[in-house]
Order: C-alpha cells, then structure tokens, then sequence
C-alpha cells in the first residue's frame, strides 16, 4: 500500500471516529465496533461486517482493503469515492512565485528591516504559543474532583441516574459526561453546575466517564440492574427499542416474533440486533465458573450470515462467543479477557453450525483457561490473562430473530447459582 493511501485510509479513519463520537480506538470494545457497523449503513446505505470493521481500525491489513469497502469508508467520511477523495487529497498547491525584486540601492536595508522585526515578532508568538502549550499539557492532579452516582429506582428500567460532580478545579476547554461505552450518549457539562440526569433504557453494566476535553479524568460503574428478563432491539444501533412482556412469546422459551418487532418499527427486511438480558451481581467469580444455554433462530431474507452471540459481562471486561450459520465462520469472533480471537486470522469452523434448529452451548472457566461445549462436543479451548472479575450480566445477542432456553449459570463446583427454563408462568 503507498504511504500516501495509508495517510488517506488514516484521516478517513480519524474523520469517521469523530463524527460517530467513538474517541480513541485503541480503547474500544465489541460494542463500540456493533454501534460503528450500524452507524456505517445508516449514513451510507452499505453495509460492512464487523471483522471487517476491526481489522481496518486495528492495522491488520496488509494491502488496501477491496475498493468496495473503501468508497464506504470515502463516502461516510467525506461524501464522495475513495479515488476521489485520494485525488482531492493529493493535489498539491503550486508555490506562490517569488516576487522580483525591485531595483534600486534603497531596497536592501528596508526589507532586511522587516524581515527581522517579522521574525522578532514570529518568536515572540512562537514563546508565547510555546508557553500556553506548556501550560495547558502539564498534567493536572484531579484529586479534587469528585464523581457520584444515585439511581432513582431499583432493579427496573427505564432508570434515571443522577450524577454528581465537581469540576471547578480542573483546566480544560469543555467538559463532558459519558453514559457508558456508547459515545453517542456524551453529553456537555459545565464549570458552575454540579449534577446532570440521564436516563438508561436498557439494564446492563456501564462505565460512566468524566472528560476533560478528551482525557477521562474519573469514571465509575452504573450497574443498572433488571429484576427479570429484559427483550430489546437496535436498528440501527442508535435507535433501541424494547419489548414488554406482553409482547413476548407464550412459549416455553424466551423469544419475541416478527409482528412484536414490527409493532416497534423494526424492519425485519434490513439489520437489526436482538437482545436478551439478565443483569443482577451473580456473586460469581469470571475466573470459575460455567454457563449453559440453548438458543435457536428463525430464517430471515436479510441475514444471509445469522449469528448468535453470547456475553459475560464483569466489572473488568466480558467474555464474547459468536456462532454463526454454517460457512459464515470467516465472520466469526470471540474474546476472553484481553484474548481476541479473529475468524479472518484463525480457523474457528468449529463455530459454525446450521442456526434454524435448536442448539446447545456451555461455556467454562477455571485458572484463566476458558472451553466451550456446542451440542455436548468440546470445540474450542484457550486461555487469558487478564480476570473479567465479578459476573454483574449475562446477555443474548442475535443478529436475525432467536430465541433462548435453559439458561443455567454455576459455580465452580457445579452448584447452579441462577437458572431458568421458562416453564414457568411468566
């Protein structure tokens, strides 16, 4: 790849992460990658697969990307193709022509005049713009501000949080509070004030952030807990709609049917993500412990790729297993901890299976080495290092319409701490 289309793909990538409100990559989460692909085909009408996504943002490419993918990428950063923004990018200004000098004995000493009382001038600014710099990078203590958190209601959503900061000491241009990982709930605050409320829609657990510009300079957990089950869905990833229990299937299993989604305004013809929560502290250690579940899916014209995925959340990172249609592996990811396993650099076959009957999957954990069981066949084992700490949710994504059964979560010596067959009167 010529470093000039390096450069190009580079401001493509910047320009793209600020319009989507993202922040440094280097920090983001399978989330972040979700909300991108969606946000992507919103504005563009195209849409890219998230291993796609991640491979662009993590450098993994070792050649230009296909051109297809590229005049995506053109065209949400900047409106137009990837030739012609390349174009536009390397035209290159003509030097303005040096003026001829005049004649005459007196020109000399006049412009060796100006020449130096510029250049006094220019050093002058240069000290001063030199000093600001200084001034405005050195790092600030911010052991006086303080951040808090109050929910107004316990173990239901929708749920205002009140959040509680003083930001008076602190040196910075503007000041912001994020909800959780999704940038696109930043909101501004200012010098003066010492409170904001927002709103969560969806349990689950978050990190809320408060920036400095774009340094976080404090962050704590919202746990926003949910005495039961909770249905919600993304088109695209922005835009969440939720489902009560009147909506959902009466079945023996957890699901909800293409009317429910309907009624919602999800078009089930175009992307969409459906999820599955259960978010309350398991008091369960992410090091030790096992999770079963059975889930299926029902065919749907848009998703030639359907895809189920299964989430781990801690108070420290999150366990992320996908399983896909059969010869869709090449889709595929997986993350234990700070272990990333890509489907474009590995062979996870094994995690492809045909997705319109039911199937069962375990996921295990015990010393950081992590196995997973599909249909009661050991599949996949591997290990990590970094601990994902206390089990605070478990959730369900598919990618298409699915359903969920026998959800049973234990500990490590097989004592079930949580489970549900949905047998029950719901």
């Amino acid at each position: 790849m010529a470093k000039t289309d390096w450069e190009l793909l580079g401001k493509i990538k910047r320009r793209i992460e600020v319009l989507g409100g993202l922040g440094n990559s280097t920090e983001w989460v399978q989330k972040d990658y979700d909300f991108l692909v969606f946000f992507i085909e919103e504005r563009t009408g195209t849409s890219l697969s998230v291993s796609t996504v991640k491979r662009i943002w993590r450098n993994e490419y070792h050649r230009l990307p296909h051109i297809s993918t590229l005049d995506t990428l053109a065209k949400f950063a900047f409106g137009t193709d990837w030739q012609t923004a390349k174009a536009n990018q390397l035209d290159i200004l003509p030097e303005p022509l040096l003026a001829k000098k005049p004649k005459g004995k007196f020109w000399r000493p006049r412009v060796k005049k100006l020449l130096f009382g510029l250049a006094g001038l220019i050093l002058v600014l240069l000290g001063f713009l030199g000093l600001k710099s200084v001034v405005k990078n050195t790092p600030q203590s911010y052991e006086d501000v303080t951040f808090s958190l109050k929910k107004t209601v316990s173990g239901k959503v929708p749920n205002t949080v009140v959040f509680e900061y003083d930001i008076e000491t602190v040196d910075a241009d503007r000041f912001f509070l994020q909800q959780s990982w999704d940038e696109s709930r930043r909101v501004e605050i200012f010098k003066g004030t010492k409170a904001r409320t927002d709103i969560y829609y969806v349990p689950g657990y978050f990190t809320a952030k408060l920036m400095a510009d774009e340094r976080i300079i404090k962050q704590i957990p919202v746990h926003v807990t949910h005495d039961d089950w909770f249905i919600a869905a993304r088109q695209p990833m922005s835009n969440i709609q939720t489902f009560g229990k009147g909506l959902w299937l009466k079945e023996s299993y957890l699901g909800i049917d293409g009317s429910a989604l309907h009624s919602k305004g999800i078009d089930i013809n175009k992307d969409f993500q459906l999820a599955f929560y259960h978010v309350k502290d398991f008091g369960l250690n992410g090091d030790d412990f096992q999770l079963s579940t059975s889930f299926g899916m029902k065919p749907v014209e848009a998703f030639s790729c359907p895809s189920f995925n299964m989430h781990v959340q801690g108070v420290d990172g999150y366990y992320w297993i996908r399983i896909a249609h059969k010869g869709c592996e090449s889709e595929l990811e997986l993350q234990f901890g700070n272990r990333f396993h890509d489907g474009k650099t590995e062979d996870l076959s094994m995690f492809g299976t045909p997705m319109y009957q039911w199937h069962d999957v375990t996921v295990s954990t015990a010393n950081k080495e992590v196995s997973i069981q599909l249909d009661g066949e050991n599949i996949f084992s591997s290990s990590y290092e970094k601990s994902i700490g206390q089990i605070m949710e478990i959730s369900y994504f598919f990618y298409g319409i699915g359903a969920i059964d026998n959800v049973d979560l234990k500990d490590g010596d097989g004592l079930s701490v949580f489970a549900d067959d949905f047998e029950l009167e719901r």
